[in-house]
């Protein structure tokens, strides 16, 4: 006999927390999250849903896990307001390895606040991150996402904010929501990744941005026009970039970068 998957029950109790314009706006963000096509559509969705409740910081994105279900590196990250210098630091500094609430999610995916999980760590490390991320507006949040080691990968939303998050209304609310955001980046990732190699781990947050846009067949003067900063600023992280991944030309540093697991920046 065919397995039948439990269908999920209508959460009839959330929408009557709402107000009638909040409810309105969160009927509209699942509708574009179920048509989400793309990473820019789910950032997109993730944006809409940060306008509608008090979360000053909105980040969602893939990982990709070993078999074992170890973290191997980012997929896809869709920042839409964390701090760049933050996600650097995050990056550069290994912070993954420390953070309670990502290491939780990795080994018991579900729905988090930030609160509870941050009560139970212990470690001086753990503290000393969590005292760092304070100091960028991210004092409390609420992280929702799913793993799957069998097939490699691990979805994530996080949404926070300076001050502490009202957990008896939103958590519920953000379940249900990255349920459906967690299904549109799945349906949305590279069809395949590799690992991040260290030669890629070396890239800051902004020179990854631009080598996606030059992956995307973008020129300096368009890459600058996207993300707001000079052409001659560009050109200095292209150079960058060559150097890092030890390679002279564009198309070699793509291909390069793509080898050794280059996340999907947007």
């Amino acid at each position: 006999m065919a397995h039948v998957q439990k269908k999920r029950p209508f959460p009839k109790d959330l929408f009557t927390q709402l107000t009638k314009t909040e409810c309105e706006g969160f009927i509209e963000v699942l509708h574009f999250a179920v048509q989400s096509e793309s990473a820019e559509d789910v950032k997109d969705v993730l944006g809409r849903f940060q306008t509608l409740f008090p979360f000053s910081r909105v980040i969602g994105g893939l990982a990709k896990l070993s078999r074992t279900g170890a973290f191997e590196g980012f997929t896809n990250v869709l920042n839409v307001s964390y701090p760049e210098e933050w996600l650097r630091l995050y990056w550069q500094k290994g912070y993954f390895e420390v953070d309670p609430v990502f290491q939780t999610a990795l080994q018991k995916p579900g729905t988090q606040h930030w609160e509870t999980t941050y009560k139970a760590t212990s470690s001086d490390k753990q503290r000393e991150f969590m005292a760092a991320a304070k100091e960028f507006g991210l004092g409390d949040g609420i992280t929702t996402g799913s793993a799957d080691p069998a097939c490699g990968v691990a979805t994530f939303c996080s949404f926070a904010s300076a001050e502490r998050v009202d957990a008896k209304r939103y958590v519920p609310l953000v379940e249900y929501f990255g349920y459906h955001v967690n299904l549109a980046l799945l349906r949305t990732a590279p069809k395949s990744s590799q690992a991040v190699a260290p030669c890629v781990r070396g890239l800051t947050l902004r020179e990854m941005t631009i080598l996606n846009w030059v992956k995307n067949g973008k020129t300096n003067w368009e890459i600058a026009k996207i993300t707001g900063v000079t052409e001659r600023t560009v050109r200095f992280h292209v150079e960058s970039i060559f150097s890092k991944l030890d390679v002279t030309s564009r198309s070699h540093a793509v291909a390069t970068a793509i080898e050794h697991g280059l996340p999907n920046v947007v």
